[in-house]
């Protein structure tokens, strides 16, 4: 059985020292201690866009059909009954109680006083009030949920995270994570951004990135070759000018499966 409430509240009430460790960031026990959790062997995920003017060609799957391919294939889903990064910051733009869902038998472990099982259906509603309030899903294997949860088997585990943009562990961390290990978020194959006409370099885009991939140039901005699909600018530009798109022909589906399912099983 997996960890109590009680022993998470604990360690949430402990949160405020994270800020004092990422100074210590660089002494070598907190780089071995980030490296058990965020290594690419602990971590694989990419980040779902899901903002409606997205342009997807009709044989890609939508970004919630992606979700929803996982949810219906797990042998088991638990939604947990609030979200650490939220409830750990005192989140007052996003509600606490909503919070990540662990996917396979592994999240059979969950103490039932910190999650409860859904149906699909239940699984899919949830996932739906996430996305209304303009959460950002991320699907990953995510050793952190292992510790965090006292799940057992790992290799039974598959995490979908609503991150929001103020409290997420792992978007105000991302660009740290993503220099020390750069295979371990990904952007989704055949995902483009792109900044489309209108631009008037107001550069409002610019902090909004976590990785710090968006610039102006000559007066316009300007996605650099490292971005990792999130849209995060796309969500703050007052005008609406850049672009999210998924190619024709793009499969992201199975790059999900190449990547983040290597090594896991959710069905059984």
């Amino acid at each position: 059985m997996g960890r109590k409430k009680w022993q998470i509240d604990t360690a949430l009430r402990l949160w405020r020292l994270t800020h004092w460790a990422k100074r210590l960031g660089g002494a070598t026990p907190f780089r071995q201690a980030a490296g058990l959790i965020a290594s690419d062997r602990a971590f694989r995920g990419s980040f779902i866009p899901v903002d409606e003017s997205i342009e997807i060609p009709t044989s890609v799957f939508a970004p919630r059909q992606l979700i929803e391919e996982y949810v219906t294939r797990a042998c088991n889903r638990t939604i947990i009954d609030f979200c650490p990064c939220r409830t750990g910051r005192g989140c007052s733009d996003y509600p606490t109680d909503l919070g990540c869902m662990l996917l396979g038998k592994g999240s059979m472990d969950v103490d039932p006083g910190v999650g409860r099982r859904a149906t699909v259906e239940e699984a899919m509603a949830h996932v739906d009030r996430a996305l209304g309030l303009g959460l950002l899903p991320l699907i990953g294997h995510l050793r952190v949920d292992k510790v965090v949860f006292g799940i057992g088997d790992f290799s039974k585990l598959l995490t979908v995270c609503f991150c929001c943009r103020c409290c997420c562990v792992l978007r105000s961390e991302m660009g740290n994570l993503v220099r020390a290990y750069p295979d371990s978020l990904v952007r989704l194959e055949g995902l483009t951004v792109a900044v489309g006409d209108g631009c008037t370099g107001c550069g409002v885009c610019v902090p909004a990135c976590p990785i710090g991939n968006v610039s102006l140039s000559r007066g316009l901005a300007r996605i650099g070759g490292a971005c990792l699909g999130c849209g995060a600018c796309a969500s703050v530009c007052p005008r609406d000018c850049i672009e999210i798109r998924m190619e024709p022909g793009a499969a992201p589906a199975e790059d999900l499966r190449r990547r983040v399912e290597s090594g896991v099983d959710i069905e059984g």
